[in-house]
């Protein structure tokens, strides 16, 4: 899928579901493609390693995904955890 295709798809769905985003906690403001793509090299990092999400994210360089997209631990909101747990159904 074409990169703004997407965008235009996440804005229409985060529009939909605004005010169900809201009550689960989610800042509609900053659901943005960045975020998605930081959260799925988070779930590839923890499950197959810095290369692999190094090489989905297109980077050549490890050192640039861990720093700007792989999101440790501690830095996930306890909030954001409880979303995802929902959503994904974990």
């Amino acid at each position: 899928m074409i990169v703004s295709n997407y965008e235009r798809r996440l804005r229409t769905f985060v529009d939909d579901n605004s005010a169900a985003l809201t009550v689960l906690g989610v800042d509609v403001e900053e659901f943005t493609t960045h975020l998605y793509r930081r959260t799925t090299a988070t779930f590839v990092e923890r499950a197959a390693g810095i290369t692999l999400a190094s090489r989905l994210l297109g980077h050549a360089n490890e050192q640039i995904t861990r720093a700007s997209y792989v999101v440790s631990a501690v830095e996930v909101d306890p909030v954001t955890i409880d979303i995802l747990d929902e959503v994904l159904g974990t």
